[in-house]
C-alpha cells in the first residue's frame, strides 16, 4: 500500500533509489502519507519513535553505526523542532541523516491553525542542504528531492532536510507498486574507478545521437577542441562559450520555430553557463534527450532542460580527456545536421541588427567583444564571429542590463594592450551612466551604442501589452554624457555608418562611442518576421 500522493510516491521511490533503506519513524497525521507509503516497502527498514529529541538522536546513532543515509520523518509543528540537537550534532559530525518533516501549506503560517510555523529553512546553516519539496510540480519536486539525497554523502557527507507540504486528505492508499522516477546521479571525477569508467563509455556507445552543448565559460579546454576533430558527438557553442570550433555557433539560426524531434540528442553533455537561446531550450524541454549529462567542477545540480540524469564532478579536462578516448562512432547524419548553412537574415538597408552585425566581421584579430543583455547578446548572436576574435564576454550570470558598461570598463583595464568593443543598448547604457566615468580613462575601449528610444527587446515577445512604461521609451541620447569625454559620433543614415566604423576600429588613443539612432520598434519588427519565416 503507498499513499495515493504523487509527491510521497516520488519521495519515497527516490529514497530506495538513492539507498536510503532506514527510517526512524515519529506520529502524526500530516506525515501519515510519508510514514504509511515508507512502512509498507518491504526493502525500508523502519523503527517507531514517539518523542522527536529521541527520534533524531536513534537515527544518528543508526547512520553512525551503519555508516549509510538513515531518515527520520516527522509531522508538522514543534515536531520538527525538536530534532535540532540531533541534526546540529550530525552536521558537526558528517553524519548522512535525512530529516523530513510534513508540513501545513505555506498559506496556513501564522492563521492560528494547529501545528503551523515556518519550517523552510528551520536548521538554517546547520544542514548540507534544505528544500521544501512542492507537492504541485512533479519535475521542481523530483530535482530538489534528487538534490538532497545526493548530498548526503556528498564530500564527507552530513544532514539533509526535505520539508513537503502536504494537503488534505492524507489517508487515501492505493494498492500500487512504486511508480518509476528519474534518478540524477553524481559521478566524481576523484573517485571515479575503471569499472565506473567503462560504464560511462558503455553508456554513450548505447546512444548514437549525442551532442554536446556548451554555456557561458571563459574558453573551453584543449582536449574539448581535440575531441571536435573527431565525429562521435556534435558541439554546439554561443558566442559566449568562445569554441570557435564548434559544429554551430548560433543555433537560433539553425533550429526552426517549433523544433523537431530530430534535432534532439539521444545522449547531452553540458558544460559551462547561460544558454542564450530559447528555441535550443524549447527544443530539448519538448523533447528530451534519453540521458543528460552536466559537467560540474563543484558536482552542483543544474536541471536546465528537465532531463538530467548525471551530474559529472570535476574539472571539465578530465571528462573530455575520457571522452576523447572514445571509440565508438556516432551518428554521422546527427552531427551533418548542426553543420548545416544557417538560415539568412531579413535584409534590411537601416537598423540596428544590421550594423552589429557589419561592425562584427569587422572585429579585428585578438580583440575582445563585450555584449550588454537583452537586445544587443541577442542581435551579435545572429552573426559569425570572425576566427580572430579571442573572447566574447557578456554578464549573463543573472542576465541584468545593469553594469555592462562598468564590467567592460574592469575588463579592458586590466589588459591594455588588446582592443576592447563593448555593443550595447540605450536602456542598458543610461542603466550604468557612472560606468562611462571608468569607461572614459580606457583608451582602449570601443563603444557601440544601438539607441531605438525604448527598450526594443520587448517587443519582440509574443502577446506582449502595448503598454509604454514597459518599454521604457525616452528620447535621449547618450551624447550629453560622452560627447565631451570621449571620441563621440552619431549614425542616423547609412552615409555616416563609413566613418562611424573607421572611428571604431581606430586603434587610439582615446575611448569612443557611437551611437546609432534606429526606427522604434524596427528592430523588433525584423526579428519577429525572421522567426515566423523560419
Amino acid at each position: 500500500m503507498i499513499s495515493e500522493k504523487p509527491v510521497v510516491q516520488e519521495l519515497v521511490a527516490l529514497m530506495l533509489a538513492h539507498g536510503v533503506t532506514r527510517a526512524v519513524l515519529c506520529p502524526g497525521s500530516r506525515n501519515s502519507p510519508i510514514v504509511a507509503t515508507l512502512a509498507g516497502q518491504p526493502e525500508v527498514e523502519c523503527r517507531s519513535v514517539t518523542d522527536e529529541r529521541s527520534a533524531g538522536f536513534v537515527a544518528l546513532g543508526w547512520a553512525q553505526q551503519v555508516q549509510a543515509p538513515v531518515a527520520v520523518v516527522v509531522t508538522s509543528g514543534s515536531a520538527v523542532l525538536n530534532l535540532h540537537p540531533a541534526v546540529a550534532e550530525a552536521f558537526y559530525r558528517k553524519t548522512p541523516l535525512l530529516v523530513i518533516s510534513a508540513d501545513r501549506p505555506a498559506s496556513w503560517v501564522g492563521q492560528n491553525d494547529g501545528q503551523t510555523v515556518p519550517q523552510p529553512g528551520v536548521f538554517n546553516s546547520l544542514v548540507r542542504f534544505s528544500a521544501q519539496v512542492p507537492e504541485d510540480d512533479a519535475w521542481h519536486a523530483n530535482r530538489v528531492i534528487n538534490e538532497g539525497l545526493l548530498e548526503l554523502c556528498h564530500r564527507g557527507g552530513g544532514p539533509v532536510h526535505l520539508n513537503v507540504p502536504l494537503t488534505e486528505p492524507f489517508f487515501a492508499m492505493v494498492e500500487e507498486p512504486l511508480p518509476p522516477v528519474r534518478v540524477i546521479g553524481r559521478t566524481e571525477a576523484a573517485r571515479m574507478g575503471a569499472d565506473e569508467e567503462e560504464a560511462l563509455l558503455e553508456e554513450a556507445a548505447a546512444l548514437p545521437r549525442r551532442l554536446i552543448l556548451l554555456g557561458q565559460q571563459q574558453a573551453p579546454s584543449p582536449s574539448l577542441a581535440r575531441l571536435s576533430a573527431e565525429k562521435q558527438f556534435a558541439i554546439v557553442a554561443e558566442h559566449i562559450a568562445n569554441a570557435p570550433f564548434a559544429d554551430c555557433c548560433r543555433p537560433d539560426t539553425l533550429i526552426g520555430a517549433t523544433p523537431v524531434a530530430d534535432w534532439s540528442p539521444d545522449l547531452l553533455i553540458t558544460c559551462g553557463g547561460d544558454i542564450i537561446s530559447k528555441r535550443m531550450k524549447r527544443l530539448l524541454r519538448t523533447h528530451p534527450p534519453k540521458a543528460h549529462w552536466h559537467i560540474s567542477a563543484d558536482g552542483e545540480v543544474v536541471d536546465t532542460f528537465c532531463a538530467l540524469t548525471r551530474v559529472l564532478e570535476g574539472e571539465p579536462e578530465e571528462f573530455w580527456d575520457l571522452l576523447s578516448a572514445f571509440a565508438e562512432e556516432g551518428d554521422e547524419t546527427y552531427r551533418a545536421r548542426w553543420q548545416a548553412p544557417p538560415a539568412t537574415l531579413p535584409e534590411h538597408e537601416f537598423s540596428g541588427m544590421k550594423f552589429v552585425g557589419d561592425f562584427i566581421a569587422h572585429l579585428p584579430e585578438n580583440s575582445v567583444l563585450h555584449l550588454g543583455n537583452s537586445s544587443a547578446v541577442r542581435y551579435a548572436q545572429l552573426y559569425p564571429l570572425p576566427a580572430g576574435v579571442s573572447k566574447v564576454l557578456c554578464n549573463r550570470g543573472v542576465n541584468g542590463i545593469e553594469g555592462s558598461v562598468s564590467t567592460a570598463a574592469g575588463y579592458a583595464f586590466a589588459a591594455p594592450d588588446t582592443l576592447h568593443f563593448l555593443i550595447i543598448g540605450d536602456l542598458s547604457t543610461f542603466y550604468d551612466l557612472n560606468g562611462l566615468l571608468a569607461a572614459k580613462e580606457c583608451d582602449n575601449l570601443r563603444i557601440l551604442v544601438l539607441n531605438n528610444q525604448e527598450g526594443g527587446i520587448f517587443g519582440t515577445l509574443p502577446g506582449m501589452p502595448d503598454c509604454p512604461h514597459i518599454r521604457a521609451p525616452h528620447g535621449e541620447s547618450i551624447m550629453a554624457w560622452g560627447g565631451s569625454n570621449f571620441s563621440y559620433t552619431q549614425v542616423t543614415n547609412t552615409t555616416d555608418w563609413p566613418r562611424a566604423l573607421e572611428l571604431l576600429l581606430s586603434p587610439g588613443p582615446g575611448a569612443v562611442i557611437v551611437e546609432i539612432y534606429t526606427e522604434t520598434g524596427q528592430d523588433a519588427a525584423i526579428l519577429k518576421e525572421f522567426y515566423k519565416n523560419h
